[in-house]
Order: C-alpha cells, then structure tokens, then sequence
C-alpha cells in the first residue's frame, strides 16, 4: 500500500478538497506540483507553491507568484484535469496522485472520477481523499484499472468499492463477496462497500474499466 501511494513522479492539484494533513504527511510533495487553474489558491494556504499551473487560465491570478511556470491550454472541448494528465503524460510526469478530486459540487465529483477512468492506463494515475467520521479523518485511496491485474496488501476488514460507468468483467480474491469473471452492467448488482478477509488482495479487470476505491484510514 505505502509502495503505491509514494510511486508518484508528480502531483496533480485539482479544485477539490484537499487541505487534511494527514494526507499531505503521507505523500512526497518535492516531486512537481501541477495545479489546474482554480487549485493555485489553496496551495498557497498550504504553504505549497506549485511548479506548474495548467488550464485555460481564467482562474489563475498569474500575479500571485512570477516563478510559476503558467502553462496555458485554451481547449474547451477538455477540462482543466484533463490539460493536467496530458501534460504530466507528455512530461513524463506519470504516474501522478491525484488531490483534490472530491469538494463541493456533485457533478464536479463525478465528472472527476470519469477522468481518471478515461485516462487510466498501467497505473498512471491514482488519487487520495479524506473524510470525517466521529471526530476523526479517514482516508480513501482511488486506483482506477483498464483490463489490468491489481494486487494489493492491505489490513483485513478494510471497505473496498468498486465503481465501473460501462459494462466490465471483474474477478476478485480475497474479498467477503467474490466476483468471479463477473460481467458488472448499470442495471445489475452494485459493488460498494465490500470488505476483504485475506490481507492480500487481488483484483483483475479482464474487460472495461473500473475505480476501486480501498480505505486506508489505518495506514
């Protein structure tokens, strides 16, 4: 798990919350810090300056720090998450974590968690979010698979849920609820909130896409 959240070559800050310290405590954040245009701000309240701004710019007060490399995309067609991935994959930036994707609005949510399937590919991508219960902050790790094999340590009895927006043939092991070479379609069953009896775990997506979302809040 600990050698998954730190394979980051770079981090992408997205306009979502990402402001707990527990997660900035876990993560490397000397590698390059790519912003998209509304994330520049809260960098700042974090005392991070980021090395790059992407997007279109209309939310990025350029003024704010001349050392900032401002890199301007003016493609409408795409969101500024997306100018980010393109341009950490054509830096050689990849994989990158992903900050920021939950906050606020819930189309900005979701639109988010379909980037990362867009764009996943060899584990290139990966995010972390936080979240409060009973006073105390938990932590989500996001890892979206296209037709890819995942195995992953992790404490026994953690929720891990797994998210597909097509049809997508999945086989499991080491989970309460198995799936074996399980065809997961919109009007089927859902696969939220399962929980693993084996530290070892293993997920393979042999067709479509999926985000597995595991909760690390003990790592």
């Amino acid at each position: 798990m600990k050698n998954i959240i730190n394979s980051h070559k770079s981090i992408i800050f997205i306009n979502g919350n990402f402001l707990e310290k527990k997660i900035l405590n876990l993560i490397n954040t000397k590698v390059p810090l790519i912003a998209a245009d509304g994330a520049c701000k809260k960098l700042y309240k974090l005392n991070l300056t980021p090395t790059y701004v992407v997007g279109d710019a209309d939310s990025y007060n350029k003024k704010l720090n001349k050392k900032i490399i401002n890199i301007k995309i003016s493609n409408q067609d795409s969101t500024d998450f997306e100018k980010c991935i393109s341009f950490a994959k054509k830096n050689n930036l990849l994989p990158s974590l992903v900050l920021g994707m939950n906050g606020g609005e819930i189309d900005h949510i979701l639109g988010n968690a379909q980037v990362m399937l867009k764009y996943c590919n060899n584990f290139s991508l990966y995010f972390l979010d936080s979240y409060k219960i009973n006073k105390k902050t938990g932590i989500k790790l996001g890892i979206p698979l296209n037709k890819e094999k995942l195995k992953i340590k992790i404490k026994t009895k953690s929720v891990i849920s797994i998210i597909f927006f097509q049809n997508t043939t999945i086989t499991t092991k080491g989970l309460k609820w198995e799936l074996k070479n399980k065809m997961l379609h919109m009007d089927d069953i859902l696969a939220l909130r399962n929980i693993n009896i084996s530290k070892n775990v293993e997920i393979e997506i042999k067709k479509g896409k999926a985000l597995l979302i595991f909760d690390i809040s003990d790592v």
